[in-house]
């Protein structure tokens, strides 16, 4: 799988926002929440979250966005979603979230919750995925709101609180998730749908 590594801006963004990139992101609200069916995966939230452009780095792919509440966030917006150098400071936008599959997950034993650790773009890994969207894979810290074993899924806590549920397919993740539990400190890595519009 081809990556686009995004490490090196991830540090700049959190000069950009005043704060350390590996702290949690200021709170963000989606507007609305719909659910789609995803070949393979069932039902599966889009999160849409209207913003400004503020600024982004064209060859990294990383934007920052302003919320309505005022405050500034990051996302790596992978190529072919959106031409970020034909966006203008100020503009109108909105950003749709897919959250989908679960690639790695374990208890952490130190970090914050809403912590970003890795935002990567990647060009495969999720087939099905909707036209307008790209991919990419998110590593967090975050606390497990529930953890389903039989149904392989988790429950937590992503970008502004929201709360995802989001499903595990791989044997080996499958496994981990048998050794975590409600309420535990966790590191999670899951891929995500991305999408930008303008009005």
């Amino acid at each position: 799988m081809r990556k686009t590594r995004t490490l090196a801006v991830t540090a700049l963004a959190g000069l950009l926002l005043g704060a350390s990139p590996l702290m949690a992101q200021p709170a963000v609200t989606p507007a609305e929440t719909d659910v789609v069916e995803f070949p393979g995966r069932g039902a599966v939230e889009v999160l849409s979250y209207p913003a400004k452009f503020v600024s982004a780095d064209v060859v990294t792919r990383h934007a920052i966005f302003e919320g309505a509440n005022g405050k500034r966030w990051s996302v790596v917006i992978p190529a072919g979603v959106a031409d970020l150098s034909a966006l203008k400071n100020g503009e109108n936008v909105t950003v749709r979230v897919l959250p989908a599959v679960v690639t790695a997950l374990g208890k952490a034993h130190q970090g914050t919750p809403g912590e970003i650790i890795e935002q990567v773009a990647v060009n495969e890994g999720l087939p099905g995925l909707p036209e307008g969207y790209g991919l990419v894979s998110v590593t967090m810290t975050t606390i497990f709101v529930g953890v389903d074993k039989a149904a392989g899924t988790v429950t937590f806590e992503g970008l502004g609180g929201k709360v995802h549920t989001v499903r595990a397919f791989d044997e080996k993740v499958l496994e981990d998730l048998q050794k975590v539990e409600p309420g535990d400190l966790s590191q999670i890595s899951y891929l995500e749908g991305i999408s930008l519009t303008t009005p």
